[in-house]
């Protein structure tokens, strides 16, 4: 009896095809828009190195002024003046690992006159920064304690930088210029995708960064900082330290360095202690005039705060559900015409002795190939529209990210497409559920009389 009621459903799609088309047109195109925007979201909310997310906690000290507001969250705190990461990262502290970070920039070049000179977004950081976040190299290493304890003039580039300045071979031992300062290459990176850059406070998309140097060494070389300074008040013209003045900088209370540490669940506690007898040694030295405050954020609650923030994802996929919404109550008033259409056969059948599970099971068998089909050309729909928000982001920053870095973004893994599936089908047979009473709840006789 199913292989005879599924030889029915398919017969039954080749009957009114313009019906089915619509039908399946409904599903797929609704579909496809919704699972565009799902898939950026998904994409989007992905965790960084979600199975050691809950340690990586970034680390902020209340050194603000006693007339500076509350803070309720990390993202209303400011990061770590220079004198606290130094501090800090002196703490003896077993089992817990700390790193630092700050951006800086300057002009990548080679010997090789053709390779014309590469403006590059470029960290400073220390040795613990690669084992502590897990990065991954295609050659060589990371630095050692010395280079950052001798300010030593090595640096890591990235899988681009490399391919773009060696032609991607190995460059481990060869030399780069980062404007007038010649520097080792000692390492590159790996492709290492991050959903949000997180380790800058950025939580940019597809913007990575071009290299890694000892965070000494760019001080030693008075590398630009690109940084947001917050200072006391009594400071003028913060600005200043972006370029100069970097021995007052190394003293003041201006906050600025990102500062990191991973801390196992038996360290945190333990952590948490040393941090209050910091600030209190600090206090009694004259500094920290407010209430004893820190903030200890790891990544998953910073991007919980983040997410909140930005809207555009949130507003598109709200869009998104009530144009789905309105394709599916389309979607049950051409179901409801095409079964409906059919009543003569159907009480020809039921006075035939058909029982009403069989015609039941017929019209379950269709609803489920047209969410299959509208399933597909679903996720067809959604390719196009997550190709055509790829080249949106692209105008969007002026083509300064690259179609390769945002690529990520904008494609359905298999989660995505499974889940299109699913909604699809489940979808397809919510609607069809009352065309389907319909045409099951057909009296025989008040059809067969008229006839």
């Amino acid at each position: 009896m199913f292989a005879y009621n599924l030889k029915l459903a398919f017969k039954s799609l080749n009957d009114r095809p313009s019906l089915t088309i619509l039908m399946v047109a409904a599903i797929a195109v609704g579909l496809g828009l919704f699972m565009t925007m799902l898939t950026l979201s998904h994409q989007a909310g992905k965790i960084p190195m979600p199975h050691i997310s809950k340690q990586i906690h970034l680390v902020q000290l209340d050194n603000r002024e006693v007339t500076a507001d509350e803070a309720e969250n990390f993202n209303q705190m400011v990061d770590l003046t220079y004198q606290d990461t130094q501090n800090l990262l002196k703490l003896p502290s077993s089992g817990v690992e700390q790193t630092l970070a700050w951006n800086t920039n300057g002009i990548l070049n080679v010997e090789e006159q053709e390779i014309q000179p590469q403006r590059s977004s470029v960290v400073a950081t220390n040795q613990a920064f690669f084992t502590m976040f897990e990065v991954p190299f295609l050659y060589g290493k990371g630095w050692d304690s010395d280079a950052d304890q001798f300010s030593q003039a090595v640096i890591v580039l990235s899988k681009k930088s490399n391919d773009y300045l060696f032609g991607g071979i190995n460059s481990v031992g060869k030399q780069v210029r980062l404007n007038t300062h010649v520097l080792t290459v000692i390492g590159v990176l790996d492709d290492w995708f991050l959903a949000r850059k997180f380790y800058d406070r950025s939580y940019y998309q597809a913007w990575p960064d071009q290299a890694f140097i000892p965070s000494n060494f760019a001080f030693d070389s008075d590398l630009p900082r690109n940084a947001r300074f917050d200072c006391w008040s009594t400071t003028t013209n913060p600005g200043k330290f972006r370029t100069n003045y970097l021995t007052e900088l190394k003293t003041s209370e201006c906050a600025w360095i990102t500062f990191w540490a991973k801390l196992p669940n038996h360290n945190l506690e333990d952590y948490k202690t040393q941090l209050g007898q910091y600030i209190d040694s600090q206090k009694r030295l004259g500094r920290f005039p407010r209430e004893n405050q820190y903030f200890l954020t790891n990544i998953n609650d910073q991007l919980e705060v983040i997410s909140k923030m930005i809207g555009r994802e949130q507003m598109l996929g709200v869009i998104s559900y009530m144009f789905f919404a309105v394709c599916l109550i389309n979607a049950v008033s051409i179901l409801l015409a095409k079964f409906m259409r059919r009543t003569k056969e159907v009480s020809l059948r039921r006075a035939l002795g058909a029982k009403k599970r069989t015609i039941l099971q017929q019209h379950l068998i269709e609803v489920v190939f047209i969410g299959i089909i509208g399933g597909l050309f679903g996720i067809l729909f959604s390719y196009i529209g997550l190709q055509a928000m790829l080249r949106v982001s692209l105008y969007a920053s002026d083509y300064v990210r690259t179609a390769a870095d945002l690529m990520p973004y904008h494609q359905m893994d298999w989660e995505m497409i499974m889940m299109a599936f699913t909604v699809s089908v489940s979808c397809t047979l919510l609607v069809g559920l009352y065309p389907i009473w319909r045409i099951c709840n057909v009296s025989p006789a008040s059809q067969l009389k008229a006839q």
